[in-house]
């Protein structure tokens, strides 16, 4: 029995836990969601919500407008210089295994930032470190999230 439940929890045939925020660390329903969101303790996973903030030509992009090529680059050169900034500063924390800027356009999860540090004790430096601090002039608050497999938390 204690193996089955083992098995079901963070999965869509878990009825208590919520699956979403288990693959994502966030959910579309917020604090309004009818399952309980899992919230770890420590985790190597951080999330910054909504840190990056994509440009309209981004948005329109992913809603399949058609751009000038140059408009194209522009975006494109952005998002680079973007991930190269925070790569930079997130690693002075530790090694990274992983990081990731969503692209979903959904509320809850556009611009959000993962930062998988291979050693929980590098994502504890990294939180310490990060909170209260601000980043174009959005305050940092990262939190840790049971996120393993980002693999798991792509739309299917």
């Amino acid at each position: 029995m204690a193996k089955r439940l083992a098995e079901l929890v963070g999965t869509e045939e878990d009825k208590v836990n919520c699956s979403f925020y288990f693959k994502t660390g966030s959910c579309r329903h917020g604090d309004n969601c009818t399952r309980i969101h899992l919230k770890p303790s420590m985790s190597q996973t951080l999330l910054m919500q909504h840190m990056y903030e994509n440009p309209p030509a981004a948005i329109a992009l992913a809603g399949g407008t058609k751009l000038p090529e140059d408009v194209i680059k522009q975006t494109i050169r952005h998002f680079e210089d973007f991930y190269e900034e925070i790569f930079l500063e997130i690693a002075n924390f530790g090694e990274l295994e992983d990081l990731i800027v969503c692209d979903n356009i959904g509320d809850h999860l556009i611009g959000n930032v993962y930062a998988k540090y291979y050693e929980e004790e590098d994502a504890e430096k990294a939180m310490k470190g990060l909170h209260g601090r601000y980043y174009n002039g959005k305050l940092i608050t990262p939190e840790y999230v049971p996120v393993t497999n980002f693999n798991n938390a792509k739309c299917k």
